[in-house]
């Protein structure tokens, strides 16, 4: 007995060390983790191979999501003078519990550059940005990313789409000056919060995406 007592004595301070280390590591990795949350990053679509055709595939892949000055989000490789690219991220939002970072926001292209709430349309399933006014009563997160913290996602999953819908491919700058422009290189960005298509309207197209996030130099 004595000698157990004796070895356990010794190997306190060892325990006590390795907890302290465990529990410093954690902390570092927590720190990590909110900085790099909060950190500005600008959107890139990818979509898979077996999607779509061909000419569509070649529009989404590595397209940067634009923001319009119209509220909405486009993908696009050929953003018309009005668009600026998604500069920002997920950020403390009011709906969600204190310290979070549930919401997701981003600078606008107004005259001067605002912050400004990404939601999700409750009734149409497209991506919106506003004030605080414009996003009330639709879906404002929670955004969170995926394990490898790549790519984000809503509402626990990535239900991600491009989405052209019937007229945007002939639609121009003198009909959509604030939106739209060469139709048919830009696309839209859904969510398809029900996993039921997001009742698009008949002659649309949508192709599955995922939100990679970059790293905002500016």
């Amino acid at each position: 007995m004595v000698i157990g007592i004796a070895m356990m004595a010794t190997m306190l301070p060892t325990m006590i060390g390795l907890n302290e280390a465990t529990q410093g590591h954690r902390d570092q990795e927590e720190g990590r983790r909110n900085a790099a949350r909060k950190q500005r990053s600008h959107l890139v679509a990818t979509c898979s191979l077996s999607q779509g055709t061909a000419e569509s595939r070649q529009q989404i892949q590595n397209a940067q999501i634009q923001v319009g000055l119209d509220g909405k989000l486009y993908i696009t490789k050929k953003p018309s003078a009005t668009m600026v690219p998604f500069n920002g991220g997920f950020y403390t939002h009011p709906d969600f519990p204190p310290d979070n970072t549930s919401g997701m926001v981003t600078i606008s292209g107004e005259e001067a550059p605002t912050l400004r709430w990404v939601f999700l349309d409750a009734n149409t399933h497209e991506m919106r940005w506003g004030g605080r006014p414009d996003s009330e009563g639709h879906v404002c997160g929670p955004f969170d990313w995926t394990k490898d913290e790549q790519y984000v996602t809503l509402n626990g999953w990535e239900g991600w789409l491009a989405v052209q819908l019937p007229g945007d491919a002939v639609q121009d700058q003198a009909e959509h000056g604030e939106g739209i422009v060469n139709g048919s290189d830009v696309w839209r960005l859904y969510f398809d919060r029900n996993d039921d298509g997001a009742d698009l309207p008949p002659g649309a197209k949508g192709l599955e995406i995922q939100l990679k996030r970059t790293t905002a130099q500016s």
